[in-house]
């Protein structure tokens, strides 16, 4: 039995959860980035919540998270979760912590109604996921800062104006 517990978090941990979040940047183009409470709060604890955070505790003490959202896939017709994110601190890791928080995500989309749990995942964590599920050969991309703004304000010109009118990758770096 390990001696730590995973369950879902509330707005309480937030400490915790934002040096978790931080913990998980490291490497990442947003690592140095302030990461804002009062968000992260709407985003998962407030009415209208968009995921849910699972949190690993060993001795009281913050040792990994899990972060999923609701998902649907409309070829399969049934409601899931998608993770967001999977994080154990580097000196926990290789105990099971990791498989045990991608098990309560899947025990948390159950109680959900849900019947599958979708992840993308850097080669970090491939190992872990792949051994488990089904994946794919799949890219992913994300627009964001600035690009994302231009692109929402390309919306209802025609095409060929939005073509030409596309941001440059650098901008999803530049707010």
């Amino acid at each position: 039995m390990p001696n730590w517990v995973v369950r879902r978090a509330t707005a309480a941990d937030m400490p915790a959860v934002v040096a978790l979040l931080d913990g998980f940047a490291v490497g990442h183009p947003a690592e140095g980035m302030a990461r804002s409470p009062d968000r992260l709060r709407q985003a998962f604890f407030d009415p209208g919540a968009i995921g849910y955070v699972l949190i690993a505790e060993q001795a009281g003490a913050p040792i990994g998270l899990g972060i999923w959202r609701k998902n649907y896939d409309v070829f399969w017709s049934m409601f899931g979760g998608e993770g967001l994110a999977l994080y154990v601190r580097p000196e926990k890791r290789g105990f099971g912590v990791a498989a045990s928080i991608m098990a309560a995500i899947c025990d948390d989309i159950r109680r959900e109604g849900g019947e599958y749990l979708f992840a993308s995942y850097g080669s970090k964590w491939a190992e872990l996921y792949e051994r488990v599920g089904v994946g794919s050969e799949e890219r992913s991309c994300h627009v964001s800062a600035t690009a994302f703004q231009r692109l929402a304000d390309l919306a209802g010109k025609p095409p060929r104006e939005i073509v030409r009118g596309l941001p440059g990758k650098s901008l999803n770096l530049v707010r």
